[in-house]
């Protein structure tokens, strides 16, 4: 979905110049798009989430007999593509956090965290977020200049080498450029909000063999919070309908080139 007169994003890093046959080069083909801003599969609006400022969070909650502990990260990187005018027909979606990034205010305690007995960045350095669907969507808020919709969220969590699908409720809040907005972030402006929990077995977090530190000092589920935004500055087209996400003519995908058949291509 997009607005009226915007062409269908594509991914400039998977077509090329030249494009003989649809299922060679097909980027939609049931390729892994990952935190790919022009994902060429993604219907809508697409919004970058990677706030150079840093104030785009996720706040982390364990509580346990013998100790809380909370924990935050502000690098959180990725897309969500939806239609503002009608975010019911779909809403897709991917995030990434480096599990390096988890700061809970002791170094040490950190340290442990991101060890082979818990989170194990070495091994499994990033935590990622796909949502597949939005169901349920209302809107509960809206004027001349934003409107703010909630919904449940289909996803699928992966996580210290486990992948599960998980259900929350979210909010989402649309916001057209103005100069209030450019004071945050330029081009129109997507704000999120969720909270779900995780539950460390459902992944293999287990912490220290024999030490029983998960239900005593470590709770058995971690709470989640999370409140970032995007814009759809970096995803506009510059002056070039055929490369959405750099307006660079020397990687043009369409370069002439007629591939009416293929249904990811910009310019059939």
């Amino acid at each position: 979905m997009t607005w009226p007169g915007m062409t269908p994003m594509v991914s400039t890093l998977v077509l090329a110049l030249a494009l003989p046959t649809v299922a060679q080069y097909n980027p939609c083909g049931g390729k892994k798009q990952g935190m790919n801003p022009c994902n060429p599969c993604a219907s809508g609006t697409t919004f970058t989430i990677d706030d150079p400022m840093g104030r785009n969070q996720i706040v982390f909650k364990s509580e346990a007999p013998l100790e809380d502990i909370i924990g935050t990260t502000n690098q959180i990187t990725g897309w969500i593509a939806f239609d503002p005018n009608n975010p019911g027909r779909g809403v897709r979606g991917e995030f990434s956090v480096p599990v390096a990034s988890l700061n809970t205010g002791i170094p040490l305690r950190d340290e442990h965290l991101r060890g082979k007995d818990w989170l194990d960045a070495a091994q499994y350095p990033n935590i990622e977020l796909k949502i597949q669907s939005v169901e349920g969507v209302r809107v509960l808020k809206q004027t001349d200049q934003f409107r703010t919709f909630e919904g449940q969220v289909q996803a699928e969590l992966s996580l210290h080498g486990r992948t599960q699908s998980i259900r929350f409720p979210g909010r989402l809040t649309f916001l057209k450029e103005s100069e209030t907005t450019k004071a945050k972030l330029p081009g129109d402006l997507v704000a999120l909000k969720a909270d779900f929990d995780v539950s460390l077995a459902d992944f293999g977090v287990s912490g220290p063999a024999g030490m029983g530190i998960v239900g005593s000092k470590v709770g058995e589920t971690i709470a989640v919070e999370v409140s970032i935004m995007g814009t759809n500055a970096s995803t506009k087209m510059a002056g070039n309908p055929c490369n959405p996400c750099t307006g660079k003519k020397a990687v043009n995908p369409c370069s002439g080139k007629k591939s009416v058949k293929n249904p990811c291509n910009p310019c059939g």
